[in-house]
């Protein structure tokens, strides 16, 4: 029996002497593996790594143990959580862009009606129609990219994927802001949308990869917090356009400002490191513990050895298995589509595809999309509105920061659906059973209930749901699919809400 790493306690240079055995032991288990024409022999070594990794001692005291992140890599996930940042704004802006006079008029649309309650005449269906196409074009270009971004990210790296996502958003929101009718809207939403859905499936698996254990629930969280803030944003910039600028041309400023976040997160991302999980995976070990010494700080070294030697047990094991696996159906399963929908991941699969999709099912974002156009039917102010709605929603999220890690996944998404479905069902009898155009308590009632939900749906399922979820419940090797898959079932509902709405 042999040891995959020399002693906790050597010195640096001790430490980088021992880490390179570790990682010449580590691939000499897993080339043993590879080259062996014996597949049970094969499996042997297998499990023979398997028990060696698990005898082996933790080679730091679990308290000892506990990561923490440098500047830079405070600074690189809070950068990469601007993806979520895009993400909001271009759900958040064209809800306030529809209501605007020169956006209607560019659209070839007749005036928003001022009128509002039961008497307000409905939208010609022409006109409804076009609606959900720009709306749902975005998220079908989310859906149609989505289960393509794992398989990218776990071809050309995370780092490449976010960087090309952001470009494509660019071009994207460049296209919306120059259109001149419906038909190059709905091209730029489309772009747009295929961006999101390369980041949306990518940037959580970008952080946690880059995050320590004992702070990962928490940082994946900040991409749905930039989210949040993204549509708060994009509220506050159509108010602002909407009350100053009032030019025909105001709903261009709206739409061109998500070129400035997307110019100002792709120069920053040529600053930024590979995942090291990542590097690891691609062999590239040596530069792997350099990132890894970057983001959690020169302090940081025997814990950063130490996680480097969890990551490459993790590697040399998954790679192990997979080599053990072929052909031989005793074996642990190939790591692929086809393990990915096997009966061992069955529940994962469940878990990390289902979840994040009735999440979207839930109405948040029928409510997000087209907020302004239900508060103007409710005689309120629908742009002012929208910017209440973007504070609560913004507000509570931090709600799923700190509490994630504290109190667990799961009590967090019964109690966020417990909230969700009271205000759902009081808010649905208060506009079955009253005129809200009349009643003035039943309408502050169903206004109440409405911001009620938004609010246990930020603290709770927004992020750990759509988020945290996927990223944690599959293996390292296949889970840049699997999250892609997931992602892909999360926009497939987004699609079908966003068009069918109006």
């Amino acid at each position: 029996m042999f040891s995959l790493y020399g002693s906790a306690n050597a010195g640096e240079d001790g430490g980088d002497a021992n880490d390179e055995n570790s990682v010449s032991q580590n691939q000499s288990i897993y080339m043993s593996a590879q080259g062996d024409s014996n597949l049970k022999e094969s499996n042997s070594l297998y499990m023979s790594a398997l028990e060696v990794i698990k005898e082996v001692p933790s080679p730091l005291p679990p308290k000892e143990h506990s990561q923490k992140l440098s500047f830079y890599g405070y600074t690189t996930i809070l950068l990469a959580a601007v993806g979520g940042l895009l993400f909001g704004y271009d759900i958040g802006v064209i809800g306030g862009c529809l209501t605007l006079d020169g956006f209607r008029s560019t659209m070839g649309w007749p005036e928003a009606t001022d009128e509002c309650g039961p008497d307000r005449p409905p939208e010609p269906y022409n006109v409804s129609f076009e609606i959900g196409w720009i709306t749902s074009a975005f998220m079908f270009g989310c859906f149609v990219a989505s289960p393509f971004a794992g398989a990218l990210s776990d071809k050309t790296g995370r780092w490449v994927s976010v960087l090309s996502g952001t470009v494509l958003f660019f071009v994207g929101g460049a296209l919306q802001t120059a259109t001149n009718g419906v038909a190059l809207m709905i091209v730029g939403r489309a772009v747009s949308g295929v961006s999101i859905g390369i980041l949306s499936a990518v940037v959580p698996l970008y952080i946690a990869e880059c995050s320590p254990s004992n702070l990962r629930g928490a940082l994946v969280t900040l991409h749905q917090l930039g989210i949040t803030f993204g549509i708060l944003f994009a509220f506050c910039v159509n108010l602002f356009v909407e009350r100053v600028v009032d030019t025909s041309w105001d709903w261009r400023l709206s739409l061109g400002f998500q070129c400035v976040i997307a110019l100002f997160m792709a120069l920053g991302m040529l600053m930024m490191p590979e995942s090291p999980r990542y590097l690891t995976w691609k062999g590239r070990t040596d530069e792997a513990k350099r990132v890894l010494r970057k983001l959690r700080g020169a302090d940081q070294e025997e814990a950063v050895l130490a996680e480097l030697r969890e990551i490459e047990e993790e590697v040399v094991a998954q790679k192990a298995s997979i080599n053990c696996s072929k052909g031989d159906e005793d074996g642990p399963p190939n790591s692929g589509w086809r393990e990915l929908f096997s009966r061992k991941l069955a529940l994962n699969v469940l878990v990390g595809v289902l979840i994040p999709t009735i999440s979207q099912c839930s109405g948040i974002n029928a409510i997000m999309l087209y907020s302004a156009t239900i508060y103007n039917d409710m005689c309120l102010d629908g742009i002012a509105m929208t910017a209440v709605v973007g504070a609560v929603n913004f507000g509570f999220t931090f709600g799923a920061v700190f509490l994630s890690d504290r109190l667990g996944r799961k009590p967090l998404l019964l109690t966020g659906a417990l909230g969700m479905f009271l205000a759902l069902i009081l808010s649905a009898t208060i506009l079955w059973t009253t005129d809200h155009a009349t009643n003035k308590a039943a309408g502050d009632a169903v206004v109440f209930l409405i911001l009620f939900f938004i609010a246990n749906y930020a603290s709770t399922w927004g992020a750990v749901a759509s988020w945290i979820v996927p990223s944690e419940v599959f293996p390292l090797r296949i889970r840049g699919k699997a999250v892609g898959l997931a992602t892909m079932g999360n926009w497939l509902a987004n699609v079908v809400v966003a068009f069918v709405t109006p």
